[in-house]
């Protein structure tokens, strides 16, 4: 028996078949399943049931898969704690949404490259909510997003706050005054897609006050929201420092409304369950190379059960 066979085991498993872990492990199927055979033949005992036409395990394999999974973790631990980081490889899969894409990713990319060259990031831009249900299915390793994630066992290590604002283009001619929701109601909304928690509270804003907007345009990223208000599509809810610049020179105009909306404050997130020793690590990387505003009190990892920050906040997402 072998660390590579115990680490193939666990990967066909957790990916759900022989291919997908020959993929994961940059092997052929063939080698794959030759593993598996040399692992069952020197435990003498059946590690999947193949009456079946998916890669489930038998009674014995689920068993034996826990303990691969805790040597794997010990392993990737020494090789963190007491190895040299220059030579620590391997793939960390990381989620984020567009906006942190569209920021400071690149510097937390870079801060990682330079720290642990062998590290390759695997990234995927999506919605918050695709990207907690990746996290907890065990396609990412970690994932950047509005929160906390108040869900058992998951860490949240803020990143910090993001002020967005109701915005407009001044050819719409929204009055430059205190509005409400009823008032907001008679300009087409702007706003990013249904599975988007953001469509979901812009949605109770207006409801609490029996406002129904007049048309509701939808799509699935920040950016191309942000052309379409400045083309004079709509209001919309939106970022205020990522748009300085077009505020600054009159394109954008920011909108005062009642009740204001809460700050959105971003997580580094990862199941502590089953995270590699190196992701505890690198969320506090994106910790130290976010741009966004620091809240008054916090810092350093945040379960769904404690939570540290000074000020309530209410968990939305983009």
């Amino acid at each position: 028996m072998t660390l590579k066979q115990l680490e193939t085991l666990y990967w066909v498993h957790r990916l759900g078949g022989f291919a997908a872990a020959a993929e994961r492990l940059h092997s052929t199927q063939s080698a794959v399943s030759m593993r598996i055979q040399d692992l069952e033949t020197s435990l003498g005992v059946t590690l999947f049931d193949r009456s079946l036409r998916s890669a489930r395990l038998s009674a014995k394999g689920q068993e034996l898969v826990k303990y691969a999974e805790r040597l794997l973790q010990l392993t990737a631990e020494i090789r963190h704690r007491i190895g040299d980081p220059q030579v620590i490889t391997g793939p960390v899969r990381l989620g984020v949404t567009e906006f942190v894409a569209l920021t400071w990713l690149p510097n937390l990319v870079t801060a990682i490259n330079e720290r642990y060259p062998g590290i390759t990031v695997e990234l995927d831009v999506d919605l918050k909510l695709n990207q907690i249900q990746k996290l907890k299915n065990g396609d990412l390793d970690m994932t950047l997003v509005p929160g906390p994630i108040d869900e058992p066992g998951l860490a949240n290590v803020s990143c910090g706050a993001v002020e967005f604002v109701w915005m407009a283009s001044p050819k719409l001619g929204v009055p430059r005054r205190r509005l409400s929701a009823r008032d907001l109601q008679q300009w087409p909304l702007l706003t990013l897609t249904h599975q988007s928690n953001l469509h979901k509270l812009l949605g109770e804003w207006f409801d609490r006050s029996d406002a129904v907007p007049r048309r509701v345009d939808v799509c699935n990223s920040i950016g191309a929201l942000g052309s379409f208000t400045l083309a004079g599509l709509g209001v919309s809810f939106l970022p205020r420092q990522h748009f300085r610049k077009e505020i600054e020179e009159g394109r954008l105009q920011v909108l005062t409304t009642t009740p204001r909306l809460p700050d959105l404050e971003y997580f580094a997130v990862y199941d502590k369950r089953r995270a590699q020793p190196l992701v505890p690590t690198i969320a506090e990387l994106a910790a130290q190379y976010t741009t966004f505003s620091l809240p008054a009190a916090g810092g350093g990892p945040r379960t769904a059960t404690k939570r540290k920050s000074s000020r309530p906040r209410t968990p939305v997402a983009p």
